[in-house]
């Protein structure tokens, strides 16, 4: 009955189709582990290197103890945090030192945080890194959260002696811009090679300072491209302009290669009226009190003081400044309830009340145009500019810091349900934080932490009681890693350095040197026992084991898995397991060939009988590197995770690549050999 239950072997087209995949397999492993054959085959082959074939040149990601480096321990101070805020509190901990060690350019930093009853440490391990005094103060100061405001403040002037500088070096600007416009006219001068060679604007250099057609939409994200374009006019295709174009930044040589018609534009100033649930409302008012205003503030407009009545009661952020302008726009620059009125309109003219997602709207019409779509080549000669000497930060510092941050928690939108931070202030933090909301209505406020900007949203009105929401697009993991954040630079946890460890490259090399050797010797040893002990058998053991070592390799390498001492002696210590496997099945052929039974059946019975013992050391072994992975420390854990990939590596090798091996071989004229095989001369 067992035999009619038994599952015939596969066929010997399949098992050869197998061995083929496998082959190929082994070919594919073994060149990302060591590639210096296929890369030197890529790079002999001329067909290959046409085509574009890239050569392999991942590295295997050493650990501190090979690559040398050092090694940082740290103690948390957590006793003014309570129990079930500490583990938060340090995982904000190492997001803050994880982000200040990468700006040392580490490789692969190991940043781990371990528990020991109510003891918290944090481990950091810098492969690389020699200067222990930089990554111990790097690490070491206090998360610093700033609330920033735009800077608005004036630069200070310029000395005498910059000002002498600037107007020297710009004399020379222009007098470079002027020969290379006096050399663009001689004849047969090449206008695009010229540009290529002199144009001082990177980005277009490639180009031969070729612009594209100038739409209104490219043209409004340039001040100097708009006033380049009025000044030089519309000047006949083909011509070169007559002059050097100064703009506000560089001295331009213009020439115009061609134009065309463009859509028609509009020029003209509006007034907003925004109610609370319009899109980006600035107000509290309702919607029939924003149309009751409109309405009165159309009674009053004129063209002489739509200007002033704009900068009085419009809600568009900055509409004291700018007065509404809008400057010249094309068809789609703005939302259709807003522009088809518009480019309706007269010229000259205020127009009737208009409703847009925005709100309403008074709109006074300067003018239109048709535009023209004009493609230049440009060679730009930078200016020096005032900046250059007294540079302006975009961002001003403010009293509000993480000093009076309370708390930072992932919070919803109750309306409508979309994800935020909210944020909560001391006593001092709220009056801080009303202030700077009630300056900045309508405006950007900043928040940095550690000198980079987190968020910068825009106020909508001034915020009492010390909390707020920071809005946006945020998935739930992004608006929790903005809290914690907040979080450990508003709270951070003091830590103490009680350990540190340096590892020169000498000793490194070292190891890896050791550690090779000894894995070599390992693997010979235990090939020679597997062919002693178990002949052919052993001999295909020993290739299913080579497959393992490239496979492993490439392994290291893909995950990646960053290699230490402790990782290669797991992978050492899984070059004996991955034979034991083999071992087993082995024993159980020998059984099975004592019984009388023919190569085949004897051989496809032992693995099957061999497998649950096979299963179940797997699944202990696992289950043990599992435990130590996720209980222990950096050392052990690097052991633990060579060694588990390594036990469902060796399942792999040993049932899948050996079985098809043996299969193959079982059926060839070796068959006849009978004791190669472990039928003959066996105790």
């Amino acid at each position: 009955m067992s035999r009619m239950n038994r599952k015939s072997a596969p066929s010997r087209k399949t098992v050869l189709q197998r061995l083929g995949w496998l082959a190929v397999l082994f070919l594919a492993a073994a060149s990302l582990s060591y590639p210096g054959p296929i890369n030197w085959v890529v790079g002999q082959v001329n067909d290959l290197t046409k085509l574009g074939i890239p050569t392999i040149n991942k590295p295997f990601v050493l650990g501190l103890d090979l690559q040398g480096g050092t090694s940082l321990e740290y103690e948390a101070d957590v006793a003014k945090v309570a129990p079930s805020e500490q583990r938060d509190a340090m995982a904000g901990v190492r997001d803050v030192i994880e982000r200040r060690v990468n700006t040392l350019g580490v490789s692969e930093p190991v940043v781990q945080v371990t528990q020991t009853n109510d003891a918290w440490r944090v481990n950091v391990e810098l492969a690389g890194v020699r200067d222990v005094n930089q990554a111990i103060k790097l690490i070491g100061e206090t998360p610093i959260l700033e609330f920033k405001e735009k800077n608005t403040d004036k630069p200070r002037p310029l000395t005498k002696e910059e000002e002498a500088e600037m107007t020297k070096k710009n004399a020379d600007a222009l007098a470079r811009a002027k020969a290379i416009l006096d050399e663009t006219r001689q004849a047969g001068a090449d206008f695009a090679e010229i540009a290529k060679n002199k144009t001082e604007n990177s980005t277009r250099k490639i180009d031969g300072g070729d612009t594209g057609f100038l739409d209104a939409a490219t043209v409004a994200g340039s001040q100097d491209l708009q006033d380049l374009l009025d000044t030089i006019g519309n000047v006949t295709p083909g011509l070169i302009f007559p002059s050097v174009v100064e703009t506000d930044n560089v001295y331009l040589v213009v020439k115009v290669e061609e134009s065309k018609d463009g859509p028609k534009e509009v020029n003209a100033h509006h007034l907003l009226v925004s109610y609370k649930g319009s899109q980006g409302g600035l107000s509290e008012r309702s919607k029939e009190e924003a149309k009751a205003k409109i309405d009165e503030l159309k009674k009053q407009a004129t063209v002489a003081n739509f200007d002033s009545l704009v900068a009085a009661n419009s809600d568009e952020p900055n509409a004291s400044t700018t007065h509404g302008d809008l400057h010249w726009f094309g068809p789609g620059a703005m939302v259709e309830k807003f522009e088809t009125p518009v480019f309706a309109q007269a010229s000259g003219t205020i127009s009737e009340v208009i409703e847009s997602e925005f709100g309403y709207h008074l709109v006074w019409k300067l003018g239109e145009r048709a535009s023209k779509e004009p493609r230049l080549r440009l060679i730009e000669i930078n200016k020096s500019v005032p900046t250059d000497y007294v540079p302006v930060d975009e961002w001003k510092a403010t009293a509000l810091t993480g000093k009076q941050l309370q708390s930072a928690k992932v919070d919803f939108d109750q309306q409508v349900g979309t994800i935020q931070v909210s944020l909560q202030f001391d006593d001092e933090g709220s009056k801080l934080f009303a202030e700077l909301t009630k300056k900045h209505v309508g405006e950007q406020v900043a928040i940095f932490l550690d000198g980079d900007v987190l968020s910068a949203p825009v106020v909508n009105q001034e915020i009492l009681g010390g909390r707020a929401v920071i809005t946006g697009s945020f998935t739930l993991d992004e608006a929790k890693l903005l809290a914690r954040r907040l979080q450990a630079g508003a709270l951070p946890v003091p830590i103490t350095l009680v350990a540190q460890q340096s590892v020169g490259p000498t000793l490194g090399a070292d190891s890896v040197n050791k550690s090779v050797t000894a894995g070599l010797w390992g693997f010979l040893f235990v090939a020679l026992f597997m062919i002693i002990f178990y002949r052919l058998p052993g001999f295909v053991s020993i290739v299913a084991l080579g497959l393992y070592a490239a496979i492993m390799a490439a392994l290291f390498k893909l995950i990646p898995i960053t290699l230490t001492l402790s990782g290669i002696a797991g992978f050492i210590l899984s070059l004996g397991i991955a034979v034991d496997a083999n071992v087993l099945i082995f024993e159980r052929l020998k059984e099975e060939l004592k019984l009388g039974k023919a190569l085949g059946p004897a051989l496809e019975d032992a693995f099957r009988r061999a497998w649950p013992s096979i299963r179940d050391g797997h699944v202990t072994v696992l289950i043990s590197c599992a435990v130590l992975f996720w209980f222990s420390s950096s050392i052990i854990k690097g052991f633990a995770l060579t060694l588990g990939v390594g036990m469902i590596t060796s399942l792999f090798t040993a049932v899948v690549t050996t079985r098809t091996m043996m299969r193959a071989l079982s059926t060839t004229s070796l068959a006849r050999w009978g004791w190669i095989f472990l039928k003959k001369g066996d105790s």
